[in-house]
């Protein structure tokens, strides 16, 4: 928000990223937005279908205010941000916001589950998916999945997420049963296998979006490593 160093205008890249990459949806950070006055949402929404584009889903990050505190006037105020949230999706007309779950450890995960299911509440009132991703890797993506199924919400499975292949290969899969239609895919060869990653996908039947999820090159142009994800992507989706 407010990066002294970005080159481009929030509500150009939606078109930067159609005229270059061919890529019709984009995915935001909540943080990203310098506002979310009525009049900013409205033109950014409007930008965005100038681009023939629509946004995938916002991804909310309250650092510390998450499902996962113990404090109970905490778990209320995620759930008052998160609606928040919900509502400028809906401006934005975008069908998906990614919460924040936080640690899940297994002394709150009650807790967790039931404001989960307060904010989907919601969220199904104003035609609004819920989705969380496994994220951070120390979560098991196996108490992930019991807390998705719990709580009515949906999976975005990370491929990059994940300690090591063999927990790569049957969370991907289980997680991948559960979408609402996103995905973050990533391009780290020397970790994982992508092409191996939307093998698995394909073989849960998924046919949802995968975002592309990499670091900006050093070389002369910064956007060579999407280039290279988006190739491979497409060479196997």
């Amino acid at each position: 928000m407010g990066n002294p160093k970005a080159t481009l205008d929030l509500m150009d890249l939606a078109g930067m990223v159609a005229e270059r990459f061919g890529v019709h949806h984009v995915e935001f950070q909540h943080a990203d937005f310098p506002s979310t006055e009525v009049a900013y949402l409205e033109e950014f929404r409007s930008r965005l279908k100038r681009a023939n584009s629509q946004m995938s889903q916002i991804r909310l990050d309250f650092a510390n205010i998450n499902v996962s505190s113990p404090d109970p006037m905490i778990l209320l105020e995620t759930i008052e941000l998160t609606k928040r949230w919900i509502d400028y999706a809906v401006a934005l007309g975008c069908p998906r916001v990614m919460v924040n779950q936080g640690d899940l450890a297994p002394k709150v995960r009650e807790s967790a589950i039931a404001t989960l299911k307060t904010i989907n509440r919601y969220a199904q009132l104003k035609k609004v998916f819920v989705t969380v991703e496994n994220l951070p890797r120390d979560v098991p993506w196996e108490a992930l999945v019991e807390v998705i199924k719990a709580a009515g919400i949906w999976a975005n499975p990370n491929c990059g997420n994940f300690p090591d292949n063999p927990s790569r290969a049957v969370g991907l899969a289980a997680m991948y049963r559960l979408t609402a239609g996103t995905s973050h895919i990533q391009h780290v060869p020397e970790r994982f296998d992508m092409a191996e990653a939307i093998r698995i996908s394909k073989e849960a039947g998924y046919q949802g979006i995968y975002t592309i999820e990499v670091s900006p090159g050093n070389g002369p142009d910064p956007y060579a490593p999407v280039q290279t994800a988006l190739d491979l992507l497409l060479a196997n989706v």
